[in-house]
């Protein structure tokens, strides 16, 4: 390969072509439902639920959030691995994505039956069935993610699939930002309160990590079985050495972690922000979307606590968000031809962090409902990115094979989950402390406006800072489209000679 890694092929390109049918897209692609659902609702609702509902302290909840992402990390390398090594009719990842979503599901419904009342035990059988079902988990993200970079080979293609998953992803947002508010909602809760409720969605939310996890093994064919069947095993400490080194990897996850440390960072301090601040204490008056009758609607006033209206706040941003998301990431899905893919995130990054800036000047009482616009502005951001990271990933997975003779998805994806939740339990680590720093301990906090400003800077400065970090990561990386198609090419050359040599040693 000669040096000129940023050099844009001047000859005409030849149309994309898909390797995958428009059902198996779709399948693999509502596996981004329970990969939704399976990471983010718990977080969504982890301090309202668990701190203000049930008087956990924060830093119990930081430390089977944060220790268990640790274990998780070496969870996700081993199963990474295994999927990688794994040899059957049915294929390489398709077992484990069946049997995962029905273990991944039973923890996740375990952990919303936490003992209510305080105490040692509480303390140990949240941190305990947490750090079980992030292990677990990796059971079925592994192999999923894996099974994605499989699927396409073609440039623009990979990037088109893993839109297809996000707007999946986004759409189900809309449960998942609405998430808190849902649990107060009384067919919800019944005669209970919230953590009735909570425990209730979560039975709910248990049946449709099943329902959509097992889609993509049921539906998806695995593009690469002739090729890995016949592949030598690679044992885990030497695959996982050979992924370190490969610096398109390193940049690309040092941009990813920077991604991760910006929104994880903000979700902790997001909830108490919008509650403790932007909606204040005391009773609002507001006018609601109500309705009568399934085809009459109407606005009537009403008087609503600041818990309440924290919530009708986070379910309205939860309806925008994805609407948003999801035109970023059509526009990603029709621009991707035009573009490199290190200059579609550097938009996103820039355009989230217009979104963190503006939320110091929008997150104020005077006008509550403005709220609702920075986390929509920085997720439409972030929308722009996540898509592309399956896709950068899939051609290193070709630069890798083209450099060591051998398919790794899983390792590379098992790598990449090990450095997002690292950067998941420092952020919520460090933003743990903050909350318990700034006196927030126990059940229904008080505040001081001193601290609570401190929350609100450290919500815009971290994850800014984090941002532009990222920009500066991607602008290093190397696998512009006219090096992966290079690679590419020469991986075909080599798949050719092979099957020649093969040709004559039989026929001799």
């Amino acid at each position: 390969m000669d040096n000129n890694e940023n050099q844009v092929p001047t000859a005409p390109e030849k149309e994309s072509k898909s390797m995958s049918s428009g059902g198996e897209k779709l399948a693999w692609s509502s596996g981004g439902i329970t990969e939704n659902l399976a990471m983010n609702v718990f977080p969504s609702l982890s301090f309202n639920i668990f701190q203000i509902g049930m008087g956990i302290s924060p830093l119990i909840i930081t430390i089977a959030t944060s220790g268990s992402k640790f274990i998780e990390a070496i969870s996700d390398t081993f199963f990474g691995n295994l999927s990688d090594n794994t040899r059957s009719k049915w294929g390489r990842r398709r077992p484990w994505i069946f049997i995962g979503a029905f273990i991944m599901a039973l923890a996740f419904t375990a952990i919303w039956f936490t003992p209510r009342t305080p105490g040692l035990f509480q303390s140990i059988y949240f941190i305990g069935i947490v750090s079980i079902f992030y292990i677990v988990m990796a059971i079925w993200q592994m192999p999923f993610g894996a099974l994605g970079l499989e699927l396409e080979e073609d440039y623009t293609e990979r990037t088109k699939l893993q839109t297809y998953k996000s707007i999946f992803s986004y759409i189900v947002g809309i449960l998942v930002g609405s998430a808190y508010l849902i649990c107060q909602m009384d067919f919800m809760k019944g005669a209970g309160d919230e953590v009735d409720g909570a425990r209730n969605l979560g039975l709910i939310v248990g049946a449709l990590i099943i329902i959509f996890g097992i889609i993509p093994a049921i539906f998806c064919k695995e593009k690469n079985m002739v090729r890995t069947q016949s592949q030598k095993k690679d044992p885990f400490w030497p695959s996982l050495v050979v992924t370190f080194k490969s610096k398109p990897f390193l940049l690309l996850m040092g941009a990813l972690f920077f991604v991760y440390v910006a929104l994880f960072f903000m979700l902790p301090l997001l909830g108490y922000i919008s509650m403790y601040h932007v909606c204040s204490d005391g009773m609002h008056n507001i006018f609601n979307w109500t309705w009568r009758h399934p085809f009459t609607f109407s606005f009537e006033e009403q008087f609503v606590t600041h818990k309440e209206l924290a919530g009708y706040i986070g379910v309205y941003t939860a309806i925008l968000q994805p609407a948003t998301q999801i035109l970023m990431v059509i526009i990603v899905n029709r621009i991707a031809k035009f573009f490199d893919k290190r200059t579609l995130l550097i938009i996103g990054s820039v355009i989230a962090i217009i979104g963190y800036v503006s939320s110091w000047f929008l997150f104020t009482p005077n006008a509550p409902f403005l709220a609702v616009f920075p986390p929509v502005i920085i997720n439409m951001g972030l929308a722009m990115c996540w898509p592309l990271i399956g896709a950068f990933t899939a051609d290193i997975c070709d630069y890798d094979e083209y450099e060591n003779g051998s398919r790794r998805e899983g390792m590379f994806t098992a790598v990449c989950g090990f450095l997002i939740k690292l950067a998941i339990a420092l952020v919520s680590i460090i933003a743990g402390y903050v909350l318990v720093l700034v006196g927030i301990n126990g059940a229904n906090p008080i505040i001081s406006i001193s601290d609570l400003n401190l929350v609100r800077e450290m919500y815009v400065f971290i994850p800014t800072i984090a941002m532009i970090l990222t920009i500066v990561l991607i602008l290093k990386y190397p696998l512009t489209k006219a090096k992966v198609q290079e690679i590419q090419e020469k991986l075909r050359e080599r798949a050719a000679a092979k099957a020649a040599e093969a040709t004559v040693e039989t026929n001799n």
